[in-house]
């Protein structure tokens, strides 16, 4: 098997030690990345060369783009696209915990490399242009621009940079904007509107029998979160999405308007995968159009999408990915 390891070279953990540990667990085969541009080369590069398996190393947006870049060398080559594996290597992790990626970097790289685990096709969802297994408006992608920010003001301390790392990073991201923001922000309004196959509402304890037809509103009204996924997590541990496995051809819409109080509170609830309330709707769907009132930030997969008033969001094709375990997502 023709194999490559991509890393994110602004991953703190590629540096040093993990680093060089890992070039002698797959020898020739690390390729580190610089920037977007230098990543775009390096796939390129493989992908020419020709390889069967992908292994991406760094958080959920690193895996994100990877997959991109990897579906546009692919295209430009005119050959399939490989598996995809994981290493745990970022801050949010959700599509590492989602293939059973553990601390032990370098044993999954060399169990990856080895063909070990169980190769599956993985639904994806398309969002302006981006494929990802997640995506999300409103308090999720609020705390990745926060988190950005504190990254912005981090980076231009001298010395910061090596003793702040991504978690304590996110920490202070959360306590210093995220929560005093939220306590005080208007919600944005949001209508949601099926323009798929008929949506079928889902409740704690699975399907309620009702269809929402296309054409017609699943949500109208302030939305403190926005989300869809075809993976349980959702970065961080958290399993926001309890049906997001249950079908192959829907993914799982998550709306939900909790305030300051309660969202604060459901924190270890949505830890477990039990956040239910009267304030969450759940459907599955396969393409449905979100409006807001005003420019809000999306995120995809960890990544920041810009601010956008009408988003699109359908289910793609689906990846291969090289999976060591498999979540399963509990059934209600």
């Amino acid at each position: 098997m023709r194999a490559v390891a991509i890393l994110n070279g602004s991953a703190l953990r590629v540096r040093g030690r993990v680093g060089e540990k890992l070039e002698q667990a797959f020898p020739g085969g690390i390729r580190i990345t610089r920037d977007l541009d230098h990543a775009r080369e390096v796939v390129r590069a493989e992908i020419a060369r020709g390889v069967d398996l992908v292994v991406l190393g760094g958080g959920d947006g690193t895996v994100v783009m990877g997959m991109t870049l990897i579906a546009e060398a692919c295209r430009g080559a005119g050959k399939p696209e490989p598996a995809i594996g994981v290493l745990k290597l970022g801050s949010g992790n959700a599509i590492a915990d989602s293939v059973g990626a553990g601390p032990d970097i370098v044993a999954d790289l060399q169990r990856l490399v080895a063909g070990d685990g169980e190769w599956f096709s993985a639904p994806m969802l398309d969002v302006l242009g981006v494929r990802a297994p997640f995506v999300g408006m409103g308090l999720d992608a609020q705390l990745l621009e926060d988190h950005e920010a504190v990254n912005q003001v981090v980076d231009r301390i001298p010395g910061a940079r090596r003793f702040l790392g991504g978690k304590t990073r996110y920490a202070l991201s959360v306590g210093l904007r995220s929560i005093p923001r939220f306590a005080r922000m208007e919600r944005p309004k949001v209508t949601i509107t099926n323009v798929g196959s008929p949506a079928i509402e889902v409740h704690r304890h699975g399907p309620t029998g009702r269809t929402v037809p296309s054409g017609s509103v699943l949500w109208s009204g302030q939305a403190t979160l926005v989300a869809g996924a075809t993976i349980p997590f959702f970065g961080f541990g958290l399993q926001m999405f309890a049906f997001a496995t249950a079908r192959p051809d829907r993914f799982q819409l998550r709306c939900a308007d909790p305030g300051f109080l309660e969202a604060l509170r459901v924190v270890p609830a949505a830890f477990r995968g039990e956040y239910f309330s009267d304030h969450t709707r759940d459907f599955l769907c396969d393409r449905v159009v979100i409006e807001v009132d005003r420019e809000v930030a999306f995120q995809a997969g960890g990544e920041l999408l810009g601010r956008h008033r009408r988003v699109e969001l359908a289910l793609s094709p689906p990846v291969t990915l090289a999976a060591l375990a498999r979540h399963r997502a509990h059934r209600r």
